[in-house]
């Protein structure tokens, strides 16, 4: 008797649409990524983190890796969207005034979905190489836009190297999307914008 109270009494998760169901596991799995590393995502660690049973996780996705490659596809979707938002058109007329732009859109981007970026600067550090494959794609993406955005400087100053300006804009964007997530207070977006705006106007503005 006291075992069929037991589980009469035991606590179920809501029912759930799968497709709504799989968000909430994705959105479990970004959790522990961000606050434990993303060697601890399994479909034990998934299961307690959104409340329910090994079972409903084993219906949705066939192993970790999976749950894994599902939460990566999402996220890196996800961001690629966000910066196709808020990165200047390529055949913008100034290239300074480009980078600025890009500067600013990217902290926005970050700010606006900051575990998503946490997790996106610790794969940058992951030594799984899958998952630095994934990180390399979508540097060398960033990189080949930046270089379309600054190709303008190239027909003004031909001495210039575009491809390690490009390269070096991109170092600077990726630090200060860690920045403004680590210590917002120190480097705040405004902080970071203004360095940046004085920096390019020195160095970079086309007359």
């Amino acid at each position: 008797m006291a075992e069929t109270t037991q589980r009469r009494n035991r606590p179920y998760a809501p029912r759930k649409a799968p497709a709504e169901r799989r968000e909430q596991l994705l959105d479990a799995a970004l959790e522990i990524i961000v606050e434990q590393g993303i060697h601890k995502v399994s479909i034990d660690s998934v299961a307690r983190r959104a409340g329910v049973t090994r079972p409903v996780v084993y219906g949705l996705f066939d192993d970790t890796n999976a749950l894994l490659r599902a939460s990566l596809d999402r996220e890196e979707q996800a961001i690629n969207a966000q910066l196709a938002e808020v990165m200047p058109a390529t055949e913008h007329s100034d290239s300074a005034e480009a980078a600025i732009a890009s500067l600013d859109g990217f902290l926005r981007a970050v700010l606006a979905a900051p575990d998503r970026w946490r997790a996106a600067f610790m794969l940058v550090d992951s030594s799984t190489p899958v998952f630095r494959e994934r990180v390399e794609r979508n540097r060398r993406t960033l990189i080949e836009t930046l270089e379309n955005l600054l190709q303008p400087i190239a027909t003004n100053a031909p001495d210039t190297d575009i491809a390690l300006l490009a390269r070096g804009l991109y170092a600077l964007l990726w630090e200060a999307g860690r920045l403004v997530l680590a210590e917002p207070d120190h480097f705040p977006p405004e902080r970071i914008t203004a360095f940046a705006t004085n920096l390019i106007h020195a160095n970079f503005t086309i007359d």
